[in-house]
């Protein structure tokens, strides 16, 4: 999703979870991330898709889709992005 296709409501909340989970990916990826932000951004993230399945807004273009392919869960998602020692 791009910020140049937002055009409703729907679309702000659609644009600004993949913002948040682009942020987790980052984040994740850290070789030490700081691990409150981390979760604080997780905690954001999965609101914002809880939101969108209560409102039904659609999360194909986004990484959302990703972490309901894998249970809806964004902890769980993101642990494909974290570096193991």
């Amino acid at each position: 999703m791009n910020k140049h296709t937002v055009r409703s409501p729907e679309d702000a909340l659609a644009y600004v979870t993949d913002c948040t989970l682009a942020t987790v990916t980052d984040l994740a990826s850290l070789s030490r991330p700081p691990k409150h932000e981390l979760q604080r951004q997780i905690d954001i993230a999965q609101a914002a898709i809880d939101w969108m399945d209560r409102f039904g807004v659609d999360y194909s273009s986004t990484r959302a889709a990703d972490v309901k392919a894998l249970g809806g869960k964004v902890a769980v998602w993101a642990e494909q992005f974290k570096k193991t020692p």
